[in-house]
């Protein structure tokens, strides 16, 4: 484990989860005892020590099955006083009222995964009209939520459309697109593949125009991830590590209490490094993935200037990472420049 200091804790509160998602990067095991109270505690007080701001992630499988424990953890970091941000990662099926006034109360950010309109939504993921429902508890209960979305050949088409659903939330206030990680089922097939260049480009750009409309009308704006991490890098003008897996200042536990640099390399023995009692020494080899060398780069007029990729998808994905993510950025640029809005 590196040695320097974990400004980003995702604690895995249980591998189990109740949906069977056809590209599910864990190969559909969604079975497994929660992270015991011990484990959550011993890893939230070793981050806690380094007395300096730190976030955790609260995830799984799905973490709604072990409500009890995530509630635990978010009054201790509350009775703690520690500087920790919280935020929860779920597919809602299991959300509720009471959920949602904890999670308020807590200022915990909530992540709901969502890949489409129901039709979709239950083509690749399941139970999609509780997913919607939760959504709707959110908004009653005042509670803002983000969507991630996994890009697949099955909706990056629709991507239009999904916005207009979520424009009927008002509490909606993000969406952000994951593309394909070949890990899991993902990579033994399933009918799920990677979104071709051109309808990439196609559902990406409807998107832009749908958000932008959408937005004129929204009390709340709806934030386009992407949009706004190239729209950073190109104010910053140069590059800046796209997270901190790419610093080594991440760290996912397992409810084996076994460590990874992210929730994505979960129980790939290439990237274990060590348990909460005995970590191994050093960095993952995470943070040496980046996007392109400067020679792949060059003509582009991002180069340089580009947000980048996440590393453990450039490692699952290899070669064929590097295309799918330019093609997003150089839509999402080519579009604000072509509307005015950045400069060349």
């Amino acid at each position: 484990m590196n040695s320097g200091k974990i400004t980003s804790l995702m604690l895995v509160l249980t591998r189990a989860c109740n949906l069977d998602c056809t590209y599910c990067y864990e190969g559909g095991w969604h079975h497994g005892s929660p992270m015991g109270v011990d484990t959550a505690m011993k890893a939230l007080e070793m981050v806690a020590s380094q007395k300096t701001p730190f976030h955790v992630q609260l995830t799984g499988g799905e973490p709604l099955l072990a409500a009890d424990l995530l509630c635990a953890i978010l009054d201790r970091i509350r009775k703690e006083g520690w500087p920790a941000t919280t935020a929860v990662q779920t597919n809602g099926v299991l959300l509720n009222r009471d959920c949602a006034r904890v999670f308020k109360a807590h200022g915990t950010a909530v992540g709901i995964s969502v890949d489409g309109l129901p039709g979709i939504q239950e083509k690749l993921r399941g139970q999609s009209a509780a997913t919607y429902r939760a959504m709707g508890i959110l908004d009653r209960e005042q509670v803002p939520f983000s969507i991630t979305t996994v890009l697949t050949s099955l909706n990056t088409s629709e991507l239009s459309r999904l916005a207009m659903a979520l424009h009927s939330f008002p509490m909606a206030s993000a969406l952000g697109l994951d593309l394909l990680v070949q890990k899991g089922s993902a990579r033994q097939g399933n009918g799920v593949f990677p979104p071709d260049y051109d309808t990439l480009h196609y559902g990406v750009s409807r998107l832009l125009e749908t958000i932008d409309i959408l937005n004129t009308q929204r009390k709340r704006p709806l934030i386009f991830r992407e949009k706004e991490l190239l729209l950073k890098a190109l104010k910053r003008g140069k590059p800046a590590p796209y997270c901190q897996v790419s610093t080594g200042s991440s760290l996912a536990v397992t409810p084996e209490g076994e460590l990874y640099p992210c929730t994505q390399t979960m129980g790939d023995p290439a990237f274990l490094l060590g348990t909460l009692d005995h970590p191994f020494p050093g960095k993952s080899v995470l943070s040496e993935c980046r996007l392109a060398d400067e020679s792949e780069c060059k003509g582009c007029e991002l180069q340089g200037r580009c947000p980048g990729d996440c590393p453990s998808r450039l490692f699952y994905n290899g070669d064929d990472a590097s295309g799918l993510i330019c093609t997003l950025y150089r839509t999402i640029y080519d579009y604000l420049m072509n509307k005015g809005k950045i400069a060349s």
